[in-house]
């Protein structure tokens, strides 16, 4: 019977030719380590997803806004249509009235969602006249907006 034995150089073993087999084994030890953990790793996706989720549906909640306006003439105007639009569509109308002239600030708290907002008010003074007034609102902010009123 005949064996035959392989020696090694002398420097140490000789490194193989690019057969794939190195690849191969690599990918034999990912699956290993997967299916060894692949509930823990199924837990991690599951919070990861969730909590992406949570952070979406998060930006979207409406949050209190307090706005406060100044109007010009306010001792002459007996009424103001405030009207909030976003991607020109009204999200939100409030009709104001004072008999004997508006407050020098009027204030108005309201739940919106995130974004831009169309302000748009319609002053009404006490001979009848009207005059429509424009701004642009950024919701979420801190504290009381002051809202700035223009033609």
């Amino acid at each position: 019977m005949v064996t035959s034995v392989k020696t090694e150089p002398e420097g140490g073993p000789v490194a193989d030719d690019d057969d794939g087999k190195d690849d191969e084994s690599f990918w034999w030890r990912v699956y290993d380590v997967f299916q060894k953990y692949r509930r823990r790793l199924a837990f991690l996706v599951l919070v990861v997803f969730l909590s992406a989720v949570a952070l979406e549906i998060g930006s979207a909640v409406p949050r209190e806004v307090r706005l406060s306006y100044t109007f010009p003439d306010h001792g002459h105007v007996t009424e103001a249509q405030i009207i909030y639009g976003q991607e020109s569509e009204s999200v939100r109308e409030v009709r104001l009235r004072w008999p004997d002239g508006a407050p020098r600030e009027v204030r108005d708290t309201m739940d919106l969602s995130p974004g831009d907002y169309d302000v748009s008010v319609l002053l009404t003074d006490d001979e009848g006249g009207s005059r429509r007034l424009r701004s642009r609102v950024s919701v979420p902010a801190e504290g009381v907006v002051r809202v700035r009123l223009g033609e």
